[in-house]
């Protein structure tokens, strides 16, 4: 009778925390980690679609993101362009979640193709977004927390414009992947696409386009907050056009968060001042924070 009582007095003293509410764990972003991914990625040199740069950088991302415990895919294709007939990678590396719908976090790794005699090391505008995504896959595989939707992060090549954008000029990686989600009818099964794109800017403004979904823009001011981040977070003027608007064709809910103020007036973009001593590791934890917190955002799950 005795060791029935205190059974029932232990069993009593552990549900309220059998009930509570499993708590909403935020894997931690290290900026130093994305530092040095950053700087490995701009050792490459020039890194534009086709090159022998670009396409080493490539399986770089997909060993690295393969190191850190996310399934790996490659999306290889050709396309015509204005410089000729091009190869093209996308890589993939997912996290399943408890859900099979998922979240595209995805960022662009080829650069600016420019004239010769300009040194470009596109840091900001390529390495700076693509060595977030890595590290956010490290955090996220390292907490050992499960997100409630499955995670791909995919890395697209052929941003970049070889002329000028056009329906057959630039986006090339964006719109193959937004075309095969269409054929496998996995439209719907995709909650929301996250763009990063110059993220590393030492003087950090990120401002998101008005081509970008305001509940989606609300939830990541929301996050921001809860960062202590919001004040580097607002509206561009205008709309982008960027990896993106594939996705916003389809009717999926997309944003791209973009810093498009890189020097004063924009003045070091797609120049030899995209280099590392014009970034810093704080504002690559800022976004790297702010983006974790958001896909684990209780309310994305509800919303989106």
């Amino acid at each position: 009778m005795h060791n029935f009582i205190f059974f029932l007095f232990c069993l009593i003293l552990l549900l309220p925390a059998a009930c509570a509410p499993e708590k909403n764990v935020i894997p931690v972003f290290d900026e130093r980690n994305a530092w040095r991914l950053t700087g490995e990625l701009v050792a490459f040199g020039p890194r534009s679609s086709g090159s022998d740069a670009n396409l080493k950088q490539a399986e770089f991302i997909a060993k690295t993101a393969e190191s850190y415990g996310a399934l790996i895919s490659r999306q290889e294709f050709r396309r015509t362009t204005p410089a000729g007939p091009i190869r093209f990678v996308n890589v993939e590396a997912v996290i399943p979640g408890k859900r099979s719908d998922f979240i595209i976090v995805g960022s662009h790794f080829d650069t600016k193709k420019l004239p010769p005699g300009i040194k470009f090391e596109g840091a900001n505008d390529g390495a700076s977004s693509t060595a977030v995504l890595l590290e956010l896959i490290r955090a996220v595989k390292h907490s050992g927390v499960k997100p409630e939707y499955t995670l791909k992060f995919v890395f697209f090549d052929g941003e970049e414009c070889f002329n000028e954008y056009t329906d057959n000029d630039g986006l090339f990686g964006s719109r193959y992947y937004a075309r095969q989600l269409s054929l496998r009818n996995e439209v719907r099964q995709c909650r929301a696409v996250i763009i990063l794109d110059m993220v590393g800017d030492r003087d950090l403004n990120i401002t998101l386009p008005l081509n970008s979904d305001k509940q989606l823009c609300g939830l990541l001011f929301e996050a921001a907050a809860e960062a202590g981040h919001r004040k580097y977070f607002d509206y561009f003027s205008g709309e982008l056009l960027d990896d993106h608007i594939p996705f916003k064709k389809l009717g999926i809910p997309v944003m791209d968060i973009i810093d498009f103020e890189f020097g004063p007036g924009n003045s070091f973009w797609h120049t030899s001042e995209d280099r590392l001593s014009n970034m810093s590791a704080e504002s690559l934890k800022i976004v790297g924070q702010t983006v974790l917190r958001l896909v684990f955002f209780e309310k994305i799950w509800k919303k989106m």
